[in-house]
């Protein structure tokens, strides 16, 4: 009897069993992994905003405020803490690859393809790290991808009325999605000319189909968009709102510029060996576009022939048996992955959150395609991570390894996910995954919290991460010194964390001081002129001696959080000159974590803060 051979990237069960093993694996971590900063960013403004408080102004951020709304409403019903919102992320990532494989599936994708697509997310997702989890681009991809569906649902011609209203309930998704970000807007209108001709039909009343669908988007978004504004005003937040726009945004997008240069060198290295995909992606979205014939009004005037492409190339190498409504989804969910990559590449600023989305959709479109792309990076996955267990017991093979996995001549431990192709999937990493039988337990006291998240976060020795059980050291011997609202400032970028655990108003509005002064010279200009008001209020300032090493050699970052200059100098004896020239390493230090030896440093604030400039 002739037995059959199922090939492993034809298989339906091997990428089902691999989805299990990795979830099983991957979520007890992923839901106990603490939140990033911007994320204890959002979570003040959110805070801010269910206080009463008024958002921009008491919180700052660039950002348009739909992402802290939706916050604040998750908020109010889960409470506060980083188990309930990384609960609510996985539902909404869930959504997302559910979307998306109901893509893959209208565009032609087997079952063995879709499964692939899902094993591909549940590898990637759960195990990047915590910057690229709880983020506005993967959420905003709900609202976008449940229009998409809708619009490519339209089956046959509708009366215009039908037509207007359909349109409409689209126009919503995408103002919702635009609420949580507005480079949404870069991806509506390339997605809705790739469909209009084809929705529209082909009758005398092709026009007025066009008109209607085009003025149901706009209405739809129109009204959200006003729902938006009468909420701004409403909350008297649209005078700082107004600011933000006119006078941050612009000077935002000027750095987003000047730093375009250098994102070159990132792009493939966002999400290892993943985000090396973009290369062949790139021309399969192309040909997908070109093999949809969206010129072509209608989809049964294209009959049951092969596409273009499918006429042109070999069997093995493009799917002929796709329909016409199939080739148009495929063609569809390439537009917006072709431009979703553009935007995120050169209008955005380069973080790897930003590219988590179109990695996921990136998988739909292979998998609409019949092919199980994932299954290459998880045999090269599970290759690399048997040989990284086997170094850990042979010094010389690890050497090596080292050698060859550093990005740069670098090993750059900051940001795992991007040093190297050579990389160590998390379920390799034996330190971490010792951490999973301790992620069950719920009765943890808050210092049991902090010490397992310094142990399962993924970003390490970085400025923005932040350190939490020596947070807690510094946030004891402020509650001992009487600390309350508005008598802190936290600056850098992580240690804004401690007015959500102290449960006080922040001494100055900024979080992330960093990026604020980065702005642009202007934007350092008015931070600096509001902490000079504060000065009177403020007692103690925070500051992070990993942002003072950020960017140097290794050694030298290692001086800079070294052994105190002296006892009565808790600044490090390898802090450079002009360090301490600069608020807040110009103020008296009077404690410093890790009993002297850590990266924090509490400064009592003895006005004036030395060389300000005057206040406006």
């Amino acid at each position: 009897m002739p037995v059959s051979l199922v090939f492993p990237w034809r298989s339906v069960w091997l990428p089902r069993a691999i989805t299990a093993l990795v979830l099983i694996a991957g979520l007890p971590l992923y839901l106990r992994m603490p939140l990033w900063c911007d994320l204890t960013l959002y979570d003040l403004a959110a805070r801010n905003v269910l206080e009463g408080g008024v958002h921009y102004r008491d919180v700052f951020d660039t950002n348009l405020p739909g992402f802290v709304w939706v916050l604040a409403g998750i908020r109010s019903v889960l409470g506060f803490g980083a188990f309930p919102l990384r609960c609510v992320d996985l539902a909404i990532v869930i959504g997302v690859v559910l979307l998306i494989d109901n893509l893959a599936k209208r565009g032609g994708a087997t079952l063995s393809s879709r499964w692939w697509a899902i094993a591909g997310a549940a590898t990637l997702y759960p195990f990047a790290v915590e910057m690229a989890h709880c983020q506005r681009d993967t959420w905003m991809a709900l609202p976008v991808l449940a229009a998409l569906t809708l619009r490519l649902r339209r089956t046959g011609e509708v009366g215009l009325r039908e037509s207007f209203w359909r349109s409409a309930l689209e126009g919503v998704l995408w103002a919702l999605a635009v609420w949580i970000k507005p480079h949404v807007v870069l991806i509506a209108l390339p997605a809705w000319l790739m469909t209009a001709w084809r929705l529209a039909g082909y009758s005398s009343h092709r026009g007025k189909a066009l008109s209607a669908d085009l003025l149901g988007n706009i209405a739809g978004g129109l009204v959200i968009g006003v729902l938006g504004i009468i909420a701004l005003v409403a909350s008297g937040t649209w005078a700082e709102f107004w600011e933000v726009i006119t006078v941050w945004a612009p000077e935002y997008t000027e750095l987003g510029r000047r730093e375009r240069e250098g994102r070159y060198d990132q792009e493939l290295h966002w999400f290892p060996p993943w985000s090396l995909w973009l290369l062949p992606t790139l021309p399969l979205a192309l040909l997908s576009i070109l093999d949809a014939v969206p010129w072509v009004s209608r989809s049964a005037s294209l009959g049951t022939r092969p596409g273009p492409l499918g006429r042109l190339l070999p069997r093995f190498l493009w799917d002929r048996n796709a329909g016409a409504e199939a080739r148009f989804t495929r063609g569809t969910v390439a537009v917006v992955w072709l431009v979703w990559a553009f935007q995120a590449f050169y209008v955005q600023r380069g973080f790897m959150y930003v590219h988590m989305a179109e990695t996921l959709l990136m998988f739909g479109l292979w998998a609409s395609h019949r092919y199980a792309m994932p299954s290459v990076v998880i045999t090269w996955l599970t290759v690399m991570g048997v040989t990284w267990i086997v170094a850990d017991s042979n010094p010389t093979l690890h050497a090596q390894l080292m050698r060859h996995a550093a990005h740069d001549g670098v090993n750059d431990v900051d940001d795992p996910d991007k040093e190297h192709y050579l990389v160590r999937h998390p379920l390799a990493d034996p330190n971490r995954m010792s951490q999973w039988p301790e992620c069950w337990r719920f009765n943890q006291t808050a210092h049991e919290r902090y010490v397992l998240w310094d142990k399962i976060k993924r970003i390490q020795d970085h400025e923005a991460s932040p350190g939490w059980e020596e947070l807690e050291h510094v946030a004891e011997y402020l509650q001992s010194r009487g600390v309350g609202n508005h008598e802190l400032i936290a600056w850098h970028d992580s240690p804004h964390v401690l007015y959500l655990t102290m449960g006080i108003r922040p001494g100055v509005r900024y979080m992330h001081t960093n990026t604020a002064v980065s702005i642009g010279p202007e934007a350092r200009n008015r931070v600096m002129h509001e902490l000079y008001q504060c000065a009177g209020t403020a007692r103690f300032a925070v500051s992070d001696l990993g942002w003072a090493g950020l960017g140097q050699l290794p050694e030298v970052k290692a001086a800079m959080i070294g052994p105190p200059a002296s006892p009565t100098d808790l600044l490090p004896v390898g802090l450079l000159a002009w360090h301490r020239t600069m608020f807040p390493f110009n103020q008296p230090a009077v404690f410093r974590s890790k009993g002297g030896m850590g990266r924090y440093i509490v400064h009592e604030l003895t006005p004036p803060l030395g060389d300000l400039p005057p206040p406006p």
